[in-house]
């Protein structure tokens, strides 16, 4: 059983990639930066919170104060309704708000964590030496240790609370109507197609974009204090431009598809709850509840299938930096795990 769980891992590159991440996390940063692991509880905590009062509670209150209003409610049951409604909204008003600086001591450690990085990283060569590219070095250290934690960054801040998010959305929508709870969750499939098309493609071409980055910081310095000639930068340029352009080609697909799906199924699912609505199945508050559960939860996962689309780019410079980040004689015990596992031909 085992084994045929890997040979699933490995044929879904987003889940190899996060496996990646996962453990370059373990081994990479919570290693040798202090702290790292509790602030990064916190950090889950927060969104675990946010969640429940974004995915599930918003939308009760919506249907709280739609259903207030509705003809023949008596005044007790109005205030009773509207209140509740209001009450949650507020709530999550001073929930959302309080959290926020309870983030502060998880970024506060992203800044310790590219420090370390960089100093483990410097220490690494002078111990070992470097026979590599000076120019693919100095790009490594300056420029890929950031775009490596602040991407891991962007996925955890960006896949955790959405995929919570979308859980409680999930969630509020059955409460409404189990049915069209079902249809709902369903719905949410073609975005994790999308993303796994996105991931297979993205990463090569990240790796040489971040190739000619790292290039060109050097160059650039040359041109300017030695050579004095700023021609030679044109075919560095071109490099880059040709890279981040393809990448931006394929962010256009995921959007593109990923917008067309949310707003289809929207429609369907808003067309089926109107017609349960008028057969009595439900009530006005609680289609309005669905719709605005459904809105939430595609959304959310949009979102956070996005972050597994990034990090399929930040395994490209996982990749890069773990090359230095370990001294000789712990590189094959501690890059060994970085790899993804290989993927399967079909």
């Amino acid at each position: 059983m085992l084994k045929s769980a890997n040979i699933v891992v490995a044929r879904v590159k987003i889940l190899s990639d996060l496996i990646t991440i996962t453990r370059f996390i373990k081994n990479g940063v919570a290693k040798h930066v202090n702290g790292f692991v509790k602030a990064f509880l916190i950090m889950i905590a927060v969104f675990g919170i946010r969640a429940a009062m974004g995915g599930y509670a918003i939308p009760q209150a919506v249907a709280n104060i739609v259903n207030a209003v509705r003809n023949g409610a008596s005044d007790a049951l109005f205030m009773n309704r509207l209140l509740t409604g209001v009450f949650l909204l507020l709530a999550s008003a001073v929930i959302f708000f309080a959290t926020e600086f309870a983030l502060m001591k998880y970024f506060a450690k992203l800044a310790d964590t590219i420090v370390v990085l960089k100093d483990v990283m410097l220490k690494r060569i002078k111990m070992r030496g470097n026979d590599g590219s000076p120019e693919d070095v100095v790009g490594r250290i300056s420029s890929d240790v950031d775009f490596t934690i602040w991407n891991i960054n962007a996925v955890l801040t960006t896949l955790i609370p959405n995929l919570f998010s979308s859980v409680a959305s999930i969630a509020s929508v059955f409460s409404f109507n189990a049915v069209i709870g079902y249809i709902s969750l369903a719905s949410l499939a073609p975005y994790m197609i999308i993303a796994e098309y996105y991931s297979r493609r993205v990463e090569p071409v990240r790796t040489d974009e971040r190739r000619a980055y790292s290039v060109s910081i050097v160059r650039i310095r040359n041109a300017v204090y030695e050579y004095n000639d700023f021609d030679v930068l044109s075919n560095v340029f071109s490099w880059w431009r040709k890279a981040i352009t393809a990448l931006m080609w394929y962010d256009r697909v995921y959007w593109g598809y990923s917008l067309f799906t949310q707003y289809a199924s929207v429609s369907a699912i808003a067309y089926l709850s109107v017609d349960k609505t008028r057969r009595g199945e439900i009530d006005v508050g609680a289609l309005a509840g669905i719709l605005s559960a459904v809105f939430g939860a595609h959304g959310a996962i949009m979102n956070a299938m996005w972050a597994l689309c990034i990090q399929s780019q930040t395994v490209a410079a996982i990749k890069r930096v773990s090359e230095y980040l370990f001294a000789d004689k712990e590189l094959k015990k501690a890059e060994a795990p970085l790899q993804a596992l290989p993927i399967v031909k079909r």
